[in-house]
């Protein structure tokens, strides 16, 4: 049974006649007659019979009368309602991510946004801790993080072609004491003054941890979101950070040495997360389908 000849149906009950439902609905009437003699064969009774020229319903024929009239209003309206969803002549979606990461899934980005270019695309900076509260509460739909990931009701999905990740390295002004050494380890670290990421940051626990682990608590003097603020203060100041190598390219022409971690850290690799058990909007489902399958 198809929801058009439930909707021929009525209306051959509706006018009492073949020839006048034929006409309202724009078709012929032997279409008509023959939807309506396959519409009774599927469902193996009789719907309607006819005295004269007067077309009337069995007892199975009410019922599917007053019941298919609901069926086909909320058919229509859900039909009238997704399509209100689908012509917004500009969708709009907020995504979460920061400076730190964002840059290594720019390149996807912006094909997305050459994609569909109707589509406004706004990327919302926070930590990847953070932003990860902010997906798990429904706050955000989607949001490119970094591991380790601390929530569960989360679905992480990697790109199918790449594996996005970065590498934390001490940074520091190339006059430093600890300039000179090919590596270092956290240990090394324990007299050294901090600028860091803040506590919405992953690197920002690395740090805790790591120091932790190695018997002390590292000294932090500054902290900010932003990756070029903290470079400045490392500049200015003589502390030192940690951040990833491969933001090494975007301050080559400062006085600065990036120096290899020791301690045993696999890479921080970087995801989409959207909440489990929440559908996504068409455009998140759109995006995210674009994300992770594309080179």
């Amino acid at each position: 049974m198809e929801i058009r000849q439930v909707k021929y149906f009525i209306e051959i009950i509706k006018t009492q006649s073949y020839s006048m439902a034929a006409k309202n609905l724009f078709i012929t009437q032997p279409t008509l007659s023959w939807n309506m003699t396959k519409l009774q064969e599927e469902l193996g009774t009789k719907l309607i019979y006819q005295v004269g020229n007067t077309v009337m319903p069995t007892t199975a024929g009410s019922l599917l009368y007053e019941k298919g009239t609901q069926i086909v209003h909320d058919f229509e309206k859900l039909t009238q309602e997704l399509g209100d969803a689908s012509l917004h002549p500009n969708d709009e979606l907020t995504i979460g991510s920061n400076a730190v990461i964002s840059p290594f899934f720019m390149p996807l980005i912006e094909g997305f946004m050459s994609q569909y270019p109707k589509t406004s695309l706004t990327i919302e900076e926070d930590g990847s801790i953070k932003t990860q509260k902010k997906i798990a509460n429904g706050e955000l739909e989607l949001g490119v993080v970094s591991y380790p990931i601390v929530e569960n009701n989360l679905h992480v999905e990697k790109n199918s072609h790449h594996r996005f990740k970065y590498d934390a390295y001490v940074v520091m002004r190339a006059d430093h004491p600890l300039a000179k050494n090919e590596h270092l380890t956290f240990k090394d670290l324990k007299e050294a003054s901090f600028v860091s990421m803040s506590k919405d940051y992953v690197l920002w626990h690395v740090l805790q941890t790591k120091a932790r682990e190695n018997g002390y608590q590292p000294t932090v003097n500054f902290l900010s979101n932003s990756h070029e603020v903290l470079i400045q203060n490392i500049l200015k100041t003589g502390a030192i950070g940690i951040l990833p190598i491969q933001l090494q390219s975007e301050y080559a022409n400062e006085d600065l040495v990036w120096v290899k971690l020791k301690d045993k850290m696999k890479p921080f690799d970087i995801v989409v997360v959207h909440k489990k058990e929440a559908p996504l909007s068409p455009t998140a489902a759109l995006f995210l389908e674009y994300i992770i399958n594309n080179k």
